[in-house]
């Protein structure tokens, strides 16, 4: 009979959360963003898997209807993943219905801000953009890397194991910074398995579980662009992300870095175009804020308004044949970020430390004069909860006694492996391109969570200390 009223439960949850997404499809219906064309047209540059999801209802539904129904099918998986880390977090960390109703609210409250607040003004969900399916991917993934330090049974770590491989898979298969999935899971079971096996046993597992990862991915790729190319061969315009930061932060005497003529040519020709358009970092204004921002409005419009013509311009005055200028176009790119990286690394690191300042305060708040401090607080106010949680279990004499205490520790590792994801996402991120919020918004909602989960259960223990001292 319990089991029977869970699933109901389970049911409801659901089908709330369901019709939460779907209104905002019925509402504002599909968002074909600026990335949209590149995946409907399976562009090379592109990873395979949001081009295949998309190719699959075309191939299904037809053209017509295919756009429609894959929105239809991220809303139902938006409303599995408020569904999953709603009832996954309330048996983790044994949360009323009170502390269950804040996971969800959580969930929600990105979606109503991402329509209300952010200047985007729709949910990602109806977007046709990776986002409105790596979103909710990443919430399966975060759960099992739970599962890998929560579950006490070795069979039910290992299952957990292996769903967070399928996960990072297929995040990869959708976004190629998701290899950050890869980092913190060699962390996790290295942390997970330390006292079972050992360092050198747990490094050598996490190892081989992360490269079992990292081979599907690029089996998934080459096999992709064999399918609709006939090559077996990794998609293109991976070196372009850096190409792009290295020419914004650039000037004309680096052309004396490149080798061959041609490209030192295209090299000049750039830089020429960028500083007609002030798009390179001598005229951003004074202030890591000034610069991220001068940054983010210049980089995309390098790579697409600029280096893209001016390499295409290149290869239609070569003669080069349309099925080969992916190849070229790769070959040139990949050319000239390798030649342009060592001298552009000063200032890289300058960026670098810029662009983290902007992804940690997004993580959480908006950049703004006044959110920036605020930022800074609810990081303090975050890490001061967890240091609470730690004292207490310490002021036990490091036993444990009874579900509130037991609770307690779990929640301090969840805030932990949050701030680990944070820190993973933003640096590399960080990196390779600028901190958009879409780009940070994969552990907002976990963030809060984790606060809420840890306040909580810091009130409950006040209560039960002083039930026990009456």
């Amino acid at each position: 009979m319990r089991q029977k009223k869970g699933s109901i439960k389970i049911f409801i949850l659901f089908a709330v959360s369901l019709a939460f997404y779907l209104f905002w499809y019925l509402l504002d219906g599909i968002i074909l963003t600026e990335d949209a064309p590149s995946y409907i047209n399976m562009q090379s540059d592109r990873e395979p898997g949001y081009c295949l999801y998309l190719w699959l209802f075309r191939a299904i539904f037809g053209t017509e209807m295919a756009l429609h129904a894959a929105v239809v099918v991220q809303c139902v998986v938006a409303a599995a993943a408020a569904c999953a880390v709603t009832v996954q977090l309330a048996k983790f960390f044994a949360l009323n219905w009170l502390g269950s109703m804040g996971v969800l609210a959580v969930q929600y409250g990105i979606t109503l801000l991402n329509r209300f607040v952010a200047q985007r003004r729709y949910s990602y969900f109806n977007s046709i953009e990776t986002e409105g399916l790596s979103y909710s991917l990443w919430i399966f993934y975060f759960l099992c890397l739970l599962g890998i330090w929560y579950h006490r049974g070795e069979k039910d770590k290992l299952r957990s194991v292996a769903g967070a491989v399928v996960w990072s898979v297929a995040l990869i298969s959708i976004r190629k910074h998701m290899l950050i999935t890869l980092v913190i899971l060699f962390v996790v079971i290295i942390c997970a398995f330390l006292r079972s096996r050992g360092w050198f046993r747990a490094g050598i597992c996490a190892l081989l579980v992360c490269l079992v990862g990292f081979a599907g991915t690029k089996l998934i790729d080459c096999s992709y662009n064999l399918m609709m190319r006939g090559t077996f061969a990794p998609h293109t315009g991976d070196s372009s992300f850096i190409l792009g930061t290295e020419l914004y932060l650039a000037d004309a005497d680096m052309v004396s870095y490149i080798q061959e003529d041609q490209n030192k040519a295209l090299f000049q020709e750039i830089m020429r175009r960028a500083d007609a358009e002030e798009y390179n970092t001598a005229y951003a204004q004074k202030g890591w804020q000034a610069v991220v921002d001068h940054y983010s409005g210049a980089y995309d419009r390098i790579k697409f308004d600029i280096v893209m013509p001016v390499i295409r311009e290149y290869q239609e005055a070569q003669g080069i044949a349309d099925a080969d200028r992916e190849e070229s176009y790769n070959f040139i790119a990949g050319t000239m970020m390798r030649e342009l990286l060592m001298p552009s690394i000063p200032r890289l690191l300058r960026l670098f430390g810029c662009n983290v300042i902007h992804g940690l305060i997004t993580t959480v708040l908006k950049v703004h004069r006044v959110f920036n401090w605020a930022a800074i607080a609810v990081y303090l106010l975050y890490g001061a909860s967890i240091l609470a949680l730690v004292m207490h279990t310490r002021s036990e004499g490091g036993s444990v006694r009874g579900d509130r205490e037991r609770t307690a520790c779990r929640a301090e590792w969840f805030a932990l492996l949050v701030l680990l994801s944070i820190a993973v996402n933003v640096c590399f991120t960080s990196l390779t391109i600028y901190c958009q919020m879409r780009y940070m918004l994969y552990n907002t909602g976990l963030f809060y969570q984790a606060w809420g989960i840890m306040i909580l259960q810091l009130w409950e223990q006040r209560i039960h200390q002083k039930g026990s001292i009456v």
